[in-house]
């Protein structure tokens, strides 16, 4: 059946106007790159912008760097980043920086400095037991250049470069204490571009990365921070570029803490669960509705990715499970019973019950919902643009909005599936409608805010029946989630999402090819979202870099 409907869909989305989910520089497909299309291209690591640290990971390095007490002063000071088309914060080719930023950080640097050079763990970690008053300024500064620099920096420091540090932190004395001048070098280096970028030098032709860069790019996809000392050790003894060890250093860094960075900066943002917070539900129709609920929502769909990586679960799951994570709160939203107290608890869900998998999770439906109501259009194009990467071009400017009145001018009741039906008889709307809503229709038993319903907000019963054009159909949550998880997009889209984000770019037209040999590895072996994280760290794009000319990779 799952199978059937994914030709249906194919040639639905093929016959959009716009060609959905085909920008111009993609292969000529509604589906994965075609094996000519990618031997013509012979896809290349290619050209990567050069890469400033965001808010979370200046403010995640600072923890590294000078303690876990240190808060989030980048991100509180400094402006926001824009996001890329995919929803990410991290892509280099809008990472700029202008003197309003640099402002801004220069002043959370200074307090940064005022705050923790006088503290003894900070002056044991850098200075060790040099004394600036009995063994000299300049061998202290010295000292610390030689601890803090390599660190900061990610990378071996030239000679020429301690030397500056010193000389600068030794001019800065004159007349100051020693601390003064130590916390004005720490400005300096911070706001060196050594920190604020992630340089990695281009040439002619494919170049290897070193470890240290390596190690960047790993703890940056993985934690949003800079390197631990394991991975600049590994760096240094030229070994973290082994398959075996790039596996050993994945399997340790999901396992740490701050793998949570990997969920909220990935997952959240490729989901747009991070737009929950913005969410709106009018409060006279979802009275139920709080910062508590929303706050339990955000929870479970973190804690259901960290699962599904960790006990390497098929990649289907993300779509059809029978399990999810609740705590009373949210267990009382969705009406299942035996759920007591305020942790989240891995559950498992009642046999029969509707729900399973993100699709059924309380804050993807309320993201895709209107204040007021359901939306089955944009949860269909939600689901188009987020799990088969076939986002429908923006609608026509002379189309009129949906009606929403609930009640013809004769006085009939009308629903929300009849004023759509109504809606589609326009032909510029019909040919993408005719894909995304019956997609949304197979959620309406949902309300807007995730909870189950039998009737709509007109009193009618739910009717959650999905037809694609061809006449095929598919009925509720479960059988749309069998749907994606066997249409072969779906794998391919999350490779997508997962490969633009730890690479820290956009992805062009030749990179869906190297999305496609990732997910041929990935699927070869057990085909888990684990899986597809490690193959993704270990192909050769994530591990090298390309020509220094963007033209030539058609960027």
């Amino acid at each position: 059946m799952a199978r059937l409907l994914t030709v249906s869909l194919v040639v639905a989305l093929a016959g959009c106007q716009g060609s959905i989910g085909e920008p111009s520089d993609r292969p000529p497909s509604t589906g994965n790159p075609s094996a000519d299309y990618c031997a013509r291209l012979d896809p290349e690591p290619g050209y990567v912008t050069l890469h400033r640290l965001n808010r979370l990971e200046m403010d995640r390095s600072f923890a590294a760097l000078f303690g876990d007490d240190v808060g989030s002063p980048a991100y509180d000071a400094l402006p926001g980043e824009n996001e890329s088309r995919a929803g990410f914060v991290n892509d280099a080719d809008v990472l700029t920086i202008g003197p309003v930023a640099v402002e801004a950080l220069d002043g959370v640097l200074a307090t940064l400095g005022e705050t923790y050079v006088p503290r003894e763990d900070f002056r044991s970690r850098y200075l060790g037991d040099c004394d600036p008053a009995t063994d000299g300024v300049e061998a202290c500064a010295g000292t610390f250049a030689d601890s803090f620099l390599p660190r900061a920096w990610r990378r071996p420091v030239a000679t020429t470069e301690r030397d500056a540090f010193v000389e600068l932190v030794v001019d800065a004395a004159d007349g100051r204490s020693f601390d003064v001048a130590l916390a004005q070098g720490i400005r300096s280096a911070l706001l060196a571009p050594s920190f604020l970028f992630r340089p990695e030098t281009h040439g002619v032709g494919i170049r290897e990365l070193d470890g240290y860069e390596l190690a960047s790019r790993l703890s940056f996809a993985l934690w949003a921070s800079m390197p631990d000392d394991e991975l600049f050790e590994l760096a240094e003894a030229g070994t973290l570029n082994d398959d075996d060890v790039i596996r050993s250093q994945m399997d340790r860094m999901i396992a740490d803490p701050r793998f949570d960075a990997f969920l909220d900066e990935f997952a959240t943002r490729w989901l747009k669960v991070v737009k929950l917070a913005y969410a709106s539900p009018d409060p006279s129709l979802f009275s139920s509705y709080d910062s508590a609920l929303q706050s339990a929502m955000v929870d479970e769909t973190r804690l259901f990715i960290r699962h599904v990586i960790e006990e390497n679960l098929p990649l289907s799951t993300l779509v059809v499970a029978d399990f999810t994570f609740l705590n009373e709160r949210l267990a009382t939203h969705y009406g299942i019973e035996g759920v007591a107290g305020d942790e989240m608890r891995l559950v498992r869900l009642p046999e029969g019950t509707a729900r399973g998998g993100l699709l059924t999770q309380g804050s993807i439906l309320t993201v895709t919902s209107q204040p007021t109501r359901t939306s089955p259009v944009k949860r269909g194009e939600y689901l188009l643009e987020r799990f088969l990467c076939a986002p429908p071009p923006a609608p026509p400017d002379n189309v009129e909005a949906l009606n929403d009145d609930t009640m013809d001018p004769d006085g009939t009741v009308v629903t929300l599936r009849e004023r759509l039906a109504q809606h589609r008889e326009d032909p510029a709307c019909a040919t993408c409608h005719d894909v995304m809503d019956p997609l949304g229709f197979a959620l309406e038993a949902f309300d807007a805010v995730g909870a189950w319903r039998e009737v709509d907000e007109t009193g009618a019963p739910i009717d959650s029946l999905g037809e694609l054009p061809d006449g095929r159909s598919f009925e509720g949550p479960r059988e749309l989630g069998a749907f994606l998880a066997e249409d072969p997009r779906f794998s391919a889209c999350v490779g997508e999402h997962l490969l633009g984000y730890t690479l820290g770019r956009s992805l062009s037209g030749s990179d869906l090819c190297i999305v496609d040999r990732i997910v041929q590895r990935a699927n070869a072996r057990d085909g888990s979202l684990r899986t597809l994280l490690e193959e993704t760290l270990l192909d050769e794009v994530f591990r090298s870099v390309g020509t220094n000319d963007s033209t030539e990779v058609g960027r």
